[in-house]
């Protein structure tokens, strides 16, 4: 029994010795894989995902003025629908309110200021002028006796009721100067304290705007959709946000597209026009569609990846819209009919061997493998139209790369001997 699993185990080996030495040979050399060049049925198609957009949307926008913060109390759930002056969010501004508090209770101390500057003039005011009553008195009652006869009264009168008009007359002047002086710096006082109060007063009505702009309101009728962060996060209840900020957008519902982003290197052929098949995720309901844009140039989508994208989009029509009830977010799924024709002469793009902006294919031709050089039509992700340079009939080799590999060490050979 030992003896003959081990004679079978030598056959077997010489078997695949046999084997391996026929695949060396000029034989295995032509058995290559071909496909005819011959008019056929061409249909190419790519699947993408999408989702459903608004051609239009109005942004919304964190309401109120200045640098202040404000903190979201509460919102409505994204998607919802909204009407014209709807509240969508709701805000809180502690510091506004804050600043305001401390702004009326600076404002209330201007107040006290300026009436206590105003008391204060008054009362100066009134002791100078009791002071200029009793000069002028004192300065008519020394005219009246300026030229009567001195010598029927007694000298210690005189010297009594009797003062020297020209220092009366000095003193009035000295007081008519203080009493100006008294209005001139009151008048300053009383104007820089204006100031002040009006810079206050500018601060404190600026936080009343702010604290009276604290609700969102929906511009008109739409679905609510929050503003995605440049690191994909979205705003949430109790979130800080500064005013004019970016917060949410609210896409107009009469003109509805399905938006879709294709990786660069499979849009061979895409254009607009193309006939879309749109598949409503959840529902499966199936949808027939133009293509109506399509981007000018490539982006990266996520900052994980460096793969670029092209976006293009789809219209519905406003009763396709209405009566399958859609919505911007909709996920959805896209088949593009790129190519469908009847009769066409093609050939797989893995035949086609590049060199620079001409292409080439192997054709066998008996034992023989003929290189000919090829002037493409129409490309597709899967084959490509052929103009010229192949006849109808040929035999066209799927993997030419074998071929030009076998060529070029041959050539290496050729060059080191």
């Amino acid at each position: 029994m030992k003896i003959w699993l081990k004679s079978k185990l030598i056959f077997t080996c010489l078997a695949i010795a046999v084997s391996n030495l026929a695949c060396t040979g000029k034989t295995d050399q032509i058995q290559v894989a071909t496909e005819t060049f011959a008019p056929r049925t061409w249909q190419e198609s790519i699947v993408v995902d999408g989702e459903i957009i608004a051609a239009n949307k109005t942004p919304l926008t964190v309401p109120g003025q200045g640098w202040d913060g404000r903190t979201l109390i509460d919102m409505l759930p994204e998607g919802s629908l909204v009407k014209k002056d709807q509240v969508i969010a709701r805000f809180d501004a502690p510091k506004s309110r804050m600043e305001l508090s401390q702004a009326e209770l600076e404002l209330l101390r201007k107040e006290l200021a300026k009436e206590t500057i105003q008391a204060s003039d008054a009362s100066s005011r009134s002791t100078l002028s009791a002071d200029h009553a009793k000069v002028q008195t004192d300065l008519r009652l020394s005219e009246r006796y300026a030229n009567a006869d001195l010598a029927i009264f007694s000298r210690n009168k005189i010297l009594d009721e009797l003062q020297d008009s020209g220092f009366l007359k000095d003193k009035r002047g000295y007081l008519n100067w203080k009493t100006g002086q008294v209005q001139a710096r009151s008048a300053a006082e009383q104007a820089v304290l204006s100031s002040q109060k009006e810079s206050v007063s500018l601060n404190a009505v600026q936080h009343k705007k702010n604290l009276d702009a604290l609700e969102l309101l929906a511009p008109h009728d739409g679905v609510f959709l929050l503003q995605t962060n440049w690191d994909g996060s979205k705003p949430q209840v109790g979130g800080s946000f500064r005013p004019r900020e970016e917060f949410g957008s609210l896409p107009d519902l009469e003109q509805l597209v399905a938006k879709f982003n294709i990786e660069e290197g499979r849009t061979f052929g895409l254009k607009v026009g193309l006939p879309v098949k749109v598949r409503l995720a959840g529902s499966g309901q199936e949808i027939e569609l133009s293509i109506t844009k399509v981007g000018n140039s490539a982006s990266v989508t996520s900052r994980d990846s460096p793969v670029k994208f092209i976006t293009f989009e789809a219209a519905f029509k406003k009763e396709q819209a209405q009566s399958l009830a859609l919505k911007p977010g909709q996920a959805l799924l896209g088949t593009v009919s790129l190519i469908n024709q009847a009769k066409a002469m093609t050939i797989p793009n893995i035949a086609l061997i590049q060199d620079g902006a001409s292409f080439a294919a192997y054709i066998k031709e008996g034992d023989q493998l003929k290189r000919q050089t090829v002037v493409l039509g129409q490309r597709g992700p899967v084959r490509s139209e052929i103009k010229s340079g192949i006849s109808q009939g040929n035999q066209i080799v799927l993997l030419p790369e074998i071929k030009d590999k076998e060529k070029n060490k041959e050539k290496n050979k050729d060059t080191q001997s």
